[in-house]
């Protein structure tokens, strides 16, 4: 495994209600995904890679309170159906984020080679 769950429930309060047994199998799944990238990920970004797609697998369900009223008590809730798929959580967005990142830095640079004669 590429993180731990010490690390991934560092990132944030919604972490603690998660068992372990559920967040070492959301590690565990983001480990394979990052160790099977298209492309060599410098081994420095593995680990934040795997905690920040851990944390994401963990979250994707959850609902995000957007606004709370306390008279007349209303509480409103983000839509996960706005965004989909890995930017449906912050986490999700910042993997993302990162892989992009990696992706253009790795990318090799195009070149002209030109022999004048």
């Amino acid at each position: 495994m590429l993180t731990t769950i010490e690390r991934v429930k560092a990132m944030g309060n919604e972490f603690t209600s998660i068992p372990d047994e559920r967040l070492t199998m959301f590690i565990e799944d983001a480990s394979l995904e990052v160790s099977s990238l298209s492309f060599i990920v410098p081994e420095q970004y593995k680990e934040r890679l795997a905690r920040y797609l851990a944390a994401h697998l963990a979250t994707v369900n959850n609902k995000l309170v957007v606004r709370e009223k306390v008279d007349v008590i209303e509480r409103q809730y983000s839509d996960p159906n706005k965004l989909e798929g890995i930017f449906s959580t912050r986490y999700g967005q910042e993997y993302q984020r990162l892989i992009d990142a990696l992706e253009k830095q790795l990318k090799p640079k195009k070149s002209i080679n030109l022999v004048v004669l």
